[in-house]
């Protein structure tokens, strides 16, 4: 077992672009690695095997709330022992909480997000599709994310919420500037100003139930139980962060992957009854999340014969996870065939991600389309000039250069 932080340069920025390549490393030498944080020099430890990921997902002993779970003492190692009342409009979600309290939160959201509503939604996001894709005819390049990946997700969930299509720019500046900000004060503004803006929105819904899924929040109950306001603030900022970013990320990458691979690309288009398993691919092989949230050992804690001492933060890899050759064959090739296909893409265990369905759909409905209009679609730049998100947790391209 090494300490030593500099053996797999998992933190460094141009790890970014090819984290695989790491965590390969990792998984043939040591596949649970403890690594130092840069910032806090805070013990990480890092799983890079199938198996283990899955065990450490569903392991309830690994929690997410550290000042409910881990000694004072212990928690003034990550944060501060008061909690700050302007950060918690948008931590008391579930991806935060552990048994009981998550399961309360799931159950009552779940009512808001049933799979028919999400069935529902399929006209209205291929209407957007379209209307994207006519945006981009008068012209032969741009940037896919910004021209079509980021704008469709961001539109379905601000609908599906009630939120005003003037403010959509706004919430993606918000959820930017607490994902991938400079700074804390930049953060901590975004947190009050996306407050005040859904407060008044929670304010109308309150006495008008106007049939989106904000109203539902509003007025959800369950056995006489209601999403406190802290509560409410948490969730909906959940949502539109969750709700566009693995997607975001999705159609992002997963365009990517057909565009290096010219000859799979054009299967698809030739073949959309393997879009179902493509999509499922994309998801696999370079998966819209690297890591879930933070949790940290409630107790001593032996994974695999390595014991994680209580308080330590713990990181298993879902790209990790997805390429490992001990569950998938020939896991470093891109086969929109492969199936079966266990991929762990939308994490495993009570945490698993409530909108994968949605996700799934959007990006199938994306993809899908984008090959119909622009089926000569291809890089607009080197490989190696794109421009990954800096952290671990969003594994996707901040510009995708594109041509057509």
């Amino acid at each position: 077992m090494t300490t030593d932080v500099n053996s797999y340069p998992i933190f460094n920025r141009k790890t970014r672009a090819n984290p695989q390549a790491v965590y390969e490393q990792m998984r043939q030498n040591t596949p649970i690695w403890q690594g130092i944080g840069p910032q806090t020099g805070n013990s990480i430890w890092f799983f890079t095997q199938y198996e283990d990921v899955v065990n450490v997902l569903k392991d309830q002993r690994f929690v997410k709330n550290a000042r409910q779970n881990l000694p004072p003492e212990i928690v003034k190692r990550y944060m501060p022992l008061e909690i700050d009342p302007t950060w918690e409009a948008i931590n008391r979600h579930m991806l935060n909480l552990d048994a009981p309290d998550h399961t309360r939160l799931r159950s009552l959201v779940h009512k808001a997000f049933t799979p028919s509503r999400v069935r529902d939604l399929e006209p209205r996001i291929e209407a957007i599709a379209q209307e994207l894709l006519e945006d981009m005819h008068g012209r032969n390049e741009g940037d896919l994310i910004d021209d079509f990946a980021f704008p469709l997700p961001i539109t379905v969930i601000a609908e599906m919420l009630g939120i005003e299509k003037e403010r959509r720019d706004d919430f993606r500046r918000w959820t930017r500037a607490l994902l991938f900000g400079p700074s804390e004060e930049e953060g901590r503004i975004a947190v009050m100003e996306f407050a005040q803006y859904m407060n008044g929105l929670i304010e109308e819904r309150r006495n008008n139930d106007m049939g989106d899924i904000l109203s539902a929040l509003v007025q959800v109950e369950e056995d006489g139980d209601t999403l406190d306001h802290m509560e409410l603030l948490s969730m909906i900022f959940l949502l539109l962060v969750a709700g566009h970013e693995t997607t975001v990320n999705l159609i992002g990458n997963g365009m990517l992957l057909l565009m290096q691979h010219p000859e799979q690309k054009e299967r698809l288009i030739n073949d959309r009854s393997l879009m179902k398993t493509a999509v499922e691919e994309m998801l696999r092989y370079n998966g819209p999340v690297e890591t879930p949230t933070t949790r940290f050992a409630s107790e001593d804690i032996e994974v695999s014969g390595v014991t994680i001492p209580l308080g330590d933060i713990v990181l298993p890899s879902l790209l990790a996870a997805n390429r490992d050759p001990a569950v998938f064959d020939n896991p470093n090739i891109f086969d929109i065939t492969r199936d079966p296909n266990p991929h762990i893409a939308f994490g495993h265990g009570i945490h698993y991600c409530l909108g994968a369905p949605l996700a799934r759909m959007e990006g199938t409905i994306a993809i899908n389309a984008l090959l119909d209009h622009l089926p000569n679609i291809d890089l607009n730049a080197k490989v190696d000039d794109l421009r990954w998100t800096e952290n671990l947790l969003i594994h996707g391209l901040q510009v995708l250069p594109v041509r057509w």
